[in-house]
């Protein structure tokens, strides 16, 4: 047992100091208006090289439920779009682009936002007879790729009650809400790290949310800006405790 508890520790520790993922990503929430295929671009800092693969999931709201079916060859002809390459290989200190690229036509419904994930992960291989460690590969992204609807027809409800807004999105596209307080956050100290005063918060088409503000942002009258993904639509509200 005590053995074991060693090993334990020290795989803890061993994860602890090396870092989760030397690899960014351009966006975890792209949303691409343009018929031309949306780009992801993946920057590798590490020393090491990854090898990646990628695959997709259609994300529908149904009864407020976000239901995710993953792409496969079983369902291959209503597939929506893909990804280019599908498999990549990025050096260290290298770039690389991710396209997707919609493949249904005149067969997609554009009334409404399209939703999809896509999953980006490392695959291990071998190189000179010895397996990449599992220790550096503990990273993956899974953004949202959103092809908006034709024309944004915004409708929400939005109540608040000192902590959290209550915010339903009854609309055929996505919304953000803007929260920024910093033009109002007057810092005590000079040398004090500046408080949280600005935050977002995304909500997908159909779906009803509960969302949290932090304490820094918490006030009686909550001014809020609603902003659609191209920011055609832009509205100011203020939302008063209680009601």
């Amino acid at each position: 047992m005590m053995k074991i508890m060693k090993q334990l520790l020290m795989m803890c520790l061993i994860i602890n100091i090396t870092p989760v993922s030397a690899m960014a990503i351009s966006s975890l929430m792209l949303a691409n208006a343009d018929d031309q295929a949306g780009i992801l671009t993946l920057d590798n800092t590490d020393n090491i090289t990854y090898f990646l693969k990628t695959s997709v999931s259609k994300v529908e709201i149904k009864n407020n439920q976000i239901i995710k079916t993953p792409y496969t060859r079983k369902n291959l002809d209503r597939w929506q779009i893909a990804t280019k390459p599908s498999k990549l290989v990025i050096e260290p200190n290298m770039v690389k682009d991710i396209q997707i690229e919609s493949i249904c036509g005149n067969k997609c419904d554009r009334t409404v936002d399209q939703v999809f994930q896509i999953h980006i992960q490392p695959v291990s291989y071998s190189n000179e007879g010895e397996e990449q460690s599992n220790i550096s590969m503990l990273f993956g992204f899974a953004p949202y790729y959103i092809i908006p609807a034709k024309e944004s027809k915004v409708e929400y409800q939005a109540s608040y009650d000192g902590k959290n807004i209550t915010a339903k999105n009854s609309g055929n596209t996505m919304l953000t809400l803007l929260i920024d307080q910093c033009k109002n956050n007057v810092q005590e100290e000079s040398n004090k790290k500046p408080a949280l005063c600005k935050t977002t918060f995304t909500l997908l088409a159909g779906r009803t949310r509960i969302l949290h503000l932090p304490k820094e942002l918490q006030r009686d009258n909550l001014d809020v800006i609603m902003l659609n993904h191209d920011e055609t639509f832009k509205e100011e509200i203020t939302l008063t405790q209680g009601e």
